[in-house]
């Protein structure tokens, strides 16, 4: 009987390393696209979340926690307030972004 050697070959998988994603905040000038998105994240969703994304994460966690905190606020009245001023500073900010991207 003839003893048949089967050789086995090393195969490699080829791997296509995939383009380098863009951050999602980013700390440069935003586009002007990403700049319609986060006023309209300010002014739609919820303040400080446009802010983040537009790439002003200090204002943009302020001005989120500012305005949960102001939630349960608004049963002892305190938070209307609080909550008008965050939704006005977001659409500042929300604008200011805009305005960056223009220049």
């Amino acid at each position: 009987m003839a003893s048949k050697t089967t050789s086995q070959k090393s195969t490699r998988s080829k791997t296509k390393s995939a383009p380098a994603a863009q951050p999602l905040i980013s700390s440069g000038k935003p586009n002007q696209t990403m700049a319609t998105v986060a006023l309209l994240l300010n002014v739609l969703v919820l303040p400080g979340l446009g802010s983040i994304i537009g790439g002003k994460t200090n204002v943009g966690i302020t001005q989120l926690v500012l305005f949960l905190v102001s939630i349960p606020l608004m049963f002892i009245l305190i938070g209307i307030p609080i909550m008008i001023g965050v939704w006005i500073w977001g659409i500042v900010t929300g604008v200011q972004i805009l305005k960056e991207a223009q220049a």
